[in-house]
């Protein structure tokens, strides 16, 4: 690149190129990349119980010096235990050809002990080890570590969320990992002013029963609209805007068994506390068709910004500081094709602090403007003014045959990659053509901007 940052590509095993785009996504967050190439095995201290035979004879003697006769100095141990024990002819001695009895007691002791790291982390290490060291890195490694066929395609969201826990790392998990709060709220019309009737204070007020539920998430999934949509009313719809459950609509909620059902609000909720440092969003662009019996994909335009302000959707937004509900874009993985088929890539910026994109198809990196990834991810087409309409020659120069060859060319060169906008019928679509969109989205949290990409 121009400011002499040098990338590498992943080569492609076949059809690895969902696991390549999500590869390049990770790498590129500094702290995440750090984390995973310094991880090792770990020495911990565990608490164990053993086995152990003893002397029942020496066990009871142990027991006696730690009593009142077992204190003072070794000399007077022997005069103070006979002193308190009377003699007696008739006291019974131990035969001597007697052999001791044992029996088997349990101790507590505390050892040392090596935890290794899995064979997937470690694998995932040599990967990235690789980005860094040649012009293309390679996964091969991590391929035979998780027994995958590198022949077979994979969705690459669905890959992600079983990825992190196989790698059974909990410092990368925790970076991805978040919560939103589903919720029945029963609804308290307490504060209309009812015919006739005083209304109610706060200290009169019926607090309103609930059930509340805590789901965790590594990322969450957003559907996208047919017709076009924005990653911000969506998310706004799914934390904002509860169903509400009417009793004459033949709906309601039971808060408890046996108990009459009420009017009740259901819906889910973001918290500060829920938000994670690394946001995922996956943008549902799969639909099944319950009348055909067939999935299809909706490639319809659904945008987003470079910067998220959770600040409207977050409950508890104005408890925390002013960068806590703030996201900015990091990379996104693109799907090119249909369902069951298809090619993943991404778009990265390596450093959220400056606007420079890099492609990463595979093998291939390529600096590119922010521009051409939205054309790229947002989906759809984006309509422009055709300007060759008007050049066409009516006493048949041949001109508008000119600007068709010339359109075809650019066609054919951006099947190859090399050139950004694709212009077919009037409509500019990006690198990857009319299919392509974007899949999963991952954002940073600006409060933590210092310690992921330092």
């Amino acid at each position: 690149s121009d400011d002499g940052e040098s990338y590498s590509g992943l080569v492609n095993l076949g059809n690895t190129c969902y696991l390549n785009s999500q590869l390049q996504c990770a790498y590129h967050v500094p702290y995440l990349r750090k984390l995973i190439l310094e991880a090792e095995d770990e020495v911990v201290e565990v608490e164990v119980e053993v086995e152990e035979e003893v002397d029942e004879e020496e066990e009871r003697r142990d027991d006696d010096e730690g009593g009142e006769c077992g204190s003072g100095d070794a000399s007077a141990i022997g005069e103070n235990c006979a002193a308190e024990r009377p003699a007696s002819c008739d006291e019974e001695q131990p035969d001597a050809t007697d052999a001791p009895r044992k029996r088997t007691r349990i101790r507590k002791e505390t050892r040392r002990e090596t935890v290794p790291i899995s064979q997937a982390l470690r694998a995932l290490q040599q990967s990235f080890g690789s980005l860094s060291r040649s012009t293309a890195g390679t996964t091969a490694v991590l391929c035979r570590a998780l027994g995958i066929n590198p022949y077979l395609q994979q969705d690459g969201q669905e890959f992600w969320k079983l990825f992190i826990p196989e790698l059974d790392f909990p410092k990368m998990a925790e970076l991805y990992s978040g919560h939103f709060v589903d919720y029945l709220r029963e609804v308290v019309d307490d504060d209309e002013d009812c015919a006739g009737e005083e209304k109610k204070s706060d200290e009169d007020a019926t607090a309103p029963r609930e059930r509340i539920k805590n789901e965790p998430f590594l990322d969450l999934s957003i559907p996208v609209a047919e017709g076009g949509g924005s990653v911000e009313s969506t998310l706004a719809e799914m934390f904002t805007q509860p169903e509400l459950l009417r009793v004459s609509e033949g709906n309601g909620w039971r808060p408890s068994k046996g108990s009459p059902k009420v009017d009740a609000h259901k819906g889910s909720s973001l918290q500060l506390a829920g938000l994670p440092s690394l946001l995922q969003l996956h943008l549902k662009r799969f639909k099944y068709d319950w009348d055909s019996g067939e999935t299809s994909k909706i490639n319809d335009c659904c945008s987003f910004p470079r910067e998220l302000d959770l600040s409207d959707i977050v409950e508890d937004a104005s408890s925390g500081a002013e960068d806590d509900a703030i996201y900015d874009l990091q990379s996104i993985v693109i799907h090119k094709g249909e369902y069951g088929s298809g090619h993943y890539y991404s778009y990265v910026r390596p450093d959220v602090n400056n606007d420079r994109w890099y492609r990463f198809d595979d093998e291939l990196v390529v600096e590119v403007a922010y521009e051409d990834v939205v054309a790229d991810a947002f989906g759809g087409a984006r309509r422009k003014r055709n300007r060759s309409r008007g050049n066409s020659s009516a006493d048949g120069s041949g001109r508008s045959g000119v600007v068709r060859r010339r359109g075809l060319f650019r066609l054919i060169r951006s099947l190859f990659g090399f050139l950004r906008p694709v212009r077919i019928g009037g409509c500019n679509y990006g690198y990857g053509g009319r299919s392509s969109s974007a899949y999963q989205l991952q954002y940073t949290k600006r409060s933590d901007a210092s310690k992921l990409m330092y």
